[in-house]
Order: C-alpha cells, then sequence, then structure tokens
C-alpha cells in the first residue's frame, strides 16, 4: 500500500515537474537599415556639430565629412598620428 501511495505521489508529481521545467524562449530580431553616407564639405556641417567638434576635438584637423540619409554625420577627424572618425546627430550629440 505504501509502494503504491508512492508510485502515485511520482505519477503525479512528474507532469507538474514537466510542467514547470518547460521553458519558452522568445527572440526578437530587429534588422536595422543601412544607412547611406554622402560626403559633403566642413562648412556645411550644422552648427551645433561644429561646435561640438571645437569643443570636444580641440586640436583636431577635420579630414572628411559625410552626411547619412538618416541625419547624422560622420566626420574623420586627426591629430597628428591618432585618426578617428565620430559620429553625431544633427543636434551635435556624439553618437559613437
Amino acid at each position: 500500500m505504501i509502494l503504491s501511495a508512492a508510485a502515485m505521489a511520482i505519477f503525479f508529481a512528474m507532469p507538474q515537474l514537466a510542467e514547470a521545467t518547460t521553458i519558452q524562449n522568445n527572440i526578437t530580431v530587429t534588422q536595422e537599415k543601412a544607412v547611406k553616407y554622402q560626403e559633403i564639405t566642413a562648412a556645411t556641417l550644422p552648427a551645433p556639430v561644429t561646435a561640438a567638434l571645437t569643443k570636444d576635438y580641440a586640436g583636431y584637423a577635420i579630414d572628411k565629412v559625410f552626411q547619412g540619409d538618416d541625419g547624422t554625420f560622420k566626420v574623420a577627424v586627426s591629430k597628428g598620428a591618432v585618426k578617428s572618425i565620430v559620429l553625431f546627430s544633427s543636434k551635435g550629440e556624439l553618437i559613437k
């Protein structure tokens, strides 16, 4: 009797255990649009971007400037052997 009670307890516990260990993974994949850039002159940069460059990259030369079709600006700067590419929003906020 005790043995059959233990067997029944295990039998009824098994489905609950299986339900408790079932995990559902929800994966969301976001595909970002590739930004296309076109070269522009430094003189055509918005004032906030120029101000950010002057403040944060004082002493750096602006080598090339590109405007993205999403409104961002990619600026290649250099100071001696140090070369960097920085990305700004049109409001002059450093993105990367």
